[in-house]
C-alpha cells in the first residue's frame, strides 16, 4: 500500500485550509513577520491545483464504489493499518515518532487507508481469477518466481577500528545485546533505529564484496571481526540464510496470485475516467477553473463534419421484390 503521495495532499490541503486571523504572523524574520495570510496565499499558488485535483478524484473514486456497493469495513482498516506499520517501522515507538513528524492524526491516517483499500477493491472488481489461469500465468512468467540466495542481517557501522574493537569486546563479553550495541553506535541512521536490522536481500546484490562473502559464509547467529570498507568498520551478524531455489508452483501461488491481480487490475487513472463520464463536476474557484476541462467527459462518437453528403437518405428506399420463403440470402 503506497500512502506516500496522499499523505502529503492531506497535510497541504490541511495547511491551505487553516483558519484564523489572516493577519497573524507564521514567521518573524528581523523583525518582518510573514503572515498566514501571505503563507496560506503562496501554498495555494503553488500547490492548489494539485490539492484541488486530488481532492476531487477522492470524491469520484468514492462515488464509483458507491455506485459499485464497495465498502470497508473496520476490521478491514485494522488489518490494513497493522500491516503498514509492520512493513514500514521496527516498533511502535518508530510509527508514532513518523505520526508526528508528518503531523498526522490516527483519523487522518484512516482516512489515508480507507481510501487506498477502496481504490484497490475498484481496481480489483472485474478481475477474474482461476487456478488455469493463474498456471499459465505462472508458466509464461516462471523465472520471475525463481528465488537467489538470501540472507538477513544486523550492522554496526562505525569510524574507527577501535570503536569496533570496543563494540566487539562488549558483544563477547555478554555485556551488552547486539541491538542494544547497534542503537547506542552506528552511524548508519535507518538500521541503527531497527537495532542494527537489516530487511532480507539477496546475497548478490549486496554491494559491498567483503561485507557480500561474510554474507555468503558466516554461520547464521555468529557475529563477524571488524570489516573495513574505506574508512568506516562494520560488525555484521547473520540472522537467517536461505539458499536458492526454482520456482515452483504450489509453493510461489500466493505471489503468483498478487503478481495477476496487479498485471490485470484496472489503473485508477481509467476508473476516475468512467466516473467523469456520470458524474458533473464543476470547478468554481476562478483560479482553477482550467481543471474543468480535465473533467469534461470525451463524447464517445466524435462528428464527423461534412459527412452530411455522404449519408444515405433519410426516405425509405424504393420497395424491393421479396425473396422465396425457401431461399438464402448471400
Amino acid at each position: 500500500m503506497r500512502l506516500r503521495y496522499p499523505v502529503v495532499v492531506l497535510i497541504i490541503a490541511a495547511v491551505v485550509a487553516t483558519g484564523g486571523c489572516g493577519s497573524n504572523p507564521v514567521a518573524v524574520v528581523g523583525g518582518v513577520k510573514i503572515t498566514e495570510a501571505e503563507f496560506r496565499e503562496r501554498m495555494v499558488k503553488t500547490y492548489g491545483r494539485t490539492v484541488l485535483q486530488e481532492m476531487i478524484n477522492e470524491e469520484l473514486l468514492r462515488q464509483a464504489a458507491q455506485d459499485a456497493q464497495i465498502t470497508v469495513t473496520e476490521e478491514e482498516l485494522n488489518e490494513e493499518i497493522a500491516t503498514f506499520k509492520q512493513e514500514r517501522f521496527p516498533n511502535e515507538e518508530a510509527f508514532n515518532q513518523w505520526m508526528a513528524g508528518v503531523d498526522l492524526s490516527q483519523q487522518e491516517l484512516r482516512d489515508l487507508v480507507r481510501m487506498a483499500v477502496i481504490t484497490r477493491k475498484l481496481a480489483l472488481r472485474d478481475v477474474e481469477v482461476t487456478d488455469e489461469k493463474l498456471k499459465q500465468f505462472f508458466e509464461q512468467n516462471k523465472s520471475r518466481y525463481d528465488r537467489p540466495a538470501t540472507v538477513a542481517m544486523s550492522e554496526i557501522v562505525v569510524d574507527s577500528r577501535d570503536t569496533a574493537e570496543q563494540v566487539l569486546q562488549q558483544l563477547r563479553a555478554g555485556e551488552a545485546s547486539f541491538e542494544d550495541l547497534a542503537r547506542r553506535y552506528s552511524l548508519d541512521t535507518h538500521s541503527r533505529n531497527r537495532g542494527g536490522e537489516r530487511p532480507e536481500v539477496a546475497i548478490e546484490r549486496i554491494p559491498i564484496e567483503p561485507i557480500r562473502e561474510a554474507a555468503r559464509t558466516l554461520p547464521v547467529g555468529e557475529v563477524s571481526d571488524p570489516i573495513d570498507t574505506d574508512g568506516q568498520y562494520y560488525i555484521i551478524k547473520v540472522r537467517d540464510r536461505q539458499p536458492a531455489r526454482e520456482a515452483s508452483w504450489p509453493e510461489d501461488r500466493e505471489r503468483v496470485l498478487d503478481d495477476y491481480r496487479g498485471f490485470q487490475a484496472k489503473p485508477r487513472e481509467e476508473i476516475i475516467r468512467e466516473q467523469i463520464k456520470q458524474t458533473k463536476v464543476q470547478v468554481l474557484d476562478p483560479r482553477f477553473t482550467e481543471l474543468n476541462e480535465d473533467y469534461t467527459p470525451v463524447p464517445t462518437e466524435v462528428p464527423q463534419f461534412g459527412a452530411e453528403e455522404q449519408q444515405a437518405p433519410t426516405a425509405a428506399p424504393p420497395e424491393q421484390p421479396a425473396a422465396p420463403a425457401n431461399s438464402t440470402t448471400e
